[in-house]
């Protein structure tokens, strides 16, 4: 078992990023909604707003009508000793007298505007008319006071007062968008940050780093999809390299993939291959399929065991749906002789095929007998592969049980779902159950973000739909016995009275 680098990284892969932040989005608009219902929440309970109404004062001397600022100085000097009269208690007692009100429920404040006779004048109230009317009071009252103070002291209102239309301390408040916007953004900060952070085989680069095994192949990613009216209602169709909208690229992975299992028969006559997986949904079962009929396309004698009797999907991928009468399982189980089974040909091809189309929640004891080693025995002398298709790891120990008794183990490994630590545990198992890891296939893999590979200028095109893959049956819908198949396929054993749909 090779050294893996154990320090900690850092993998950026656009697709998933992307994803995790669609799949998170509903966390991003939470965000927002939380953020606009606090801010209300404080808004009614903690925070009181104030209304501000303002006016602008120009202190001046009434020798100087002619000309407003011709004395400046004095007339600045005058206005700071207003600010202060503006503040006395006395007027706001007179401007609330003026209204009528008992008391001046507000504050007054006055300021100079720089070193010149100008003068702002505000008045706060939690009450926006309130504050409009003491400011129009204190402006209509202020001479009572003033004359006594500066008898040759005029003020002129430049900018009069007006009723305020939203609160002055409303910091939240005029802030609002910002403050939904800035959560909306910490959120999807933290989406990105713990999807770079998220410790998975998310592209082929870095593979060697983090598995403890060697990658034989990877399987670009196919839309699951034909059309937009099937992706809105959820139909997916069955991704097989023969059909007719699979793309090249897709096709050219699983040959590259078959051509290291020729070579493996040619070398050290390793020829009964199991597929399995950590988890499920990754593609194991697509991947068996597509490999059997790779190597079948090639001229060679494939059978195809569907031995995930806890979720079986092989007749969902070949969409078979013909009435079988036993399941492999009912071998497994000896309630039906191995050479009384009917296998089913796929397409005319060299492609055998077993079913199983019951589940069984209870699976342990159909592998714990020799009947399933003594099955691959008498297919390994009489074909030239074997693909086996097992439960993910993580569900059921039947894939550990079998790796055992074939020549090598595939690991499907999709990208980005599985943690790269319970891989590793998955790849130990199998070495402690005294299997063979034949290597790893990275399924699932999205090219490399180019700008003309997002506008489909590429070379993985689609072939166009084929009347005759829609009209032709894929598989043989008249029974042939083992009699009626040349002996150098199918002729001694137990195989003898097997007969082939």
């Amino acid at each position: 078992m090779k050294n893996r680098n154990s320090n900690f990284s850092i993998t950026f892969e656009w697709n998933s990023l992307i994803k995790d932040l669609i799949r998170n989005f509903w966390a991003i608009i939470l965000a927002a909604i939380i953020a606009w219902m606090g801010i209300n929440v404080f808004e009614k309970s903690v925070y009181t707003p104030t209304y501000t109404s303002s006016a602008v004062l120009v202190v001046r001397s009434k020798a100087g009508t002619s000309g407003m600022y011709s004395n400046l100085s004095a007339s600045s000097e005058m206005a700071t000793i207003f600010t202060e009269v503006f503040k006395q208690q006395s007027l706001k007692k007179l401007a609330a007298e003026h209204l009528g009100y008992d008391s001046f429920n507000g504050t007054i404040s006055a300021e100079i505007n720089g070193s010149t006779n100008i003068m702002n004048i505000n008045v706060k109230s939690t009450d926006p008319e309130t504050a409009f009317k003491l400011l129009s009071s204190v402006l209509e009252v202020y001479p009572k006071v003033s004359e006594f103070v500066f008898t040759d002291a005029v003020i002129d209102v430049l900018s009069a007062p007006r009723m305020p239309v939203s609160p002055s301390n409303s910091v939240l408040t005029r802030y609002r968008n910002h403050i939904v916007l800035l959560a909306m953004v910490f959120v999807a900060g933290l989406i990105v940050l713990f999807s770079l952070m998220r410790e998975t085989v998310k592209e082929e680069k870095g593979f060697s780093d983090k598995i403890d095994g060697d990658l034989i192949g990877t399987v670009s990613h196919e839309r699951p999809h034909r059309s937009f009216k099937e992706m809105l209602q959820h139909k997916k169709r069955s991704m097989l390299i023969n059909d007719a909208y699979s793309s090249l690229k897709f096709s050219e992975d699983f040959q590259r993939i078959a051509t290291k299992l020729e070579y493996a028969k040619r070398n050290k006559d390793e020829r009964v291959f199991e597929i399995i997986s950590v988890a499920e949904n990754e593609g194991k079962s697509t991947i068996a399929a597509n490999l059997a009929i790779a190597l079948s396309n090639r001229g060679y004698r494939v059978v195809l065991l569907d031995l995930d009797v806890r979720k079986p999907s092989m007749h969902k991928i070949f969409e078979f749906k013909e009435e079988i009468e036993t399941d492999f399982s009912d071998v497994l189980s000896q309630k039906v002789a191995f050479s009384k089974f009917n296998f089913f040909r796929y397409r005319k091809s060299d492609l055998l095929i077993a079913f199983n189309k019951k589940a069984h929640s209870e699976s342990s004891d159909l592998f714990q007998n020799d009947v399933l080693g003594q099955c691959i025995e008498v297919l390994r002398e009489k074909v030239d592969f074997v693909i086996i298709d097992t439960p993910p790891a993580s569900v059921s120990a039947d894939a550990i049980t079998v790796s055992s008794l074939v020549d090598g183990v595939l690991l499907a490994i999709r990208t980005d779902v599985v943690p790269v630590q319970d891989i590793n545990d998955a790849i130990l198992s199998i070495s402690d159950a005294g299997g063979k890891l034949a290597g790893c296939i990275l399924n699932n893999v999205y090219k490399p973000f180019t700008l003309f590979g997002q506008m489909g200028s590429d070379e993985t095109g689609y072939y166009g739909y084929s009347t005759y893959y829609k009209n032709h049956s894929k598989f043989n819908s008249f029974p042939v016995s083992a009699e009626d198949i040349p002996d150098e396929d199918f002729s001694a054993g137990d195989l003898d009275k097997t007969s082939f749909n």
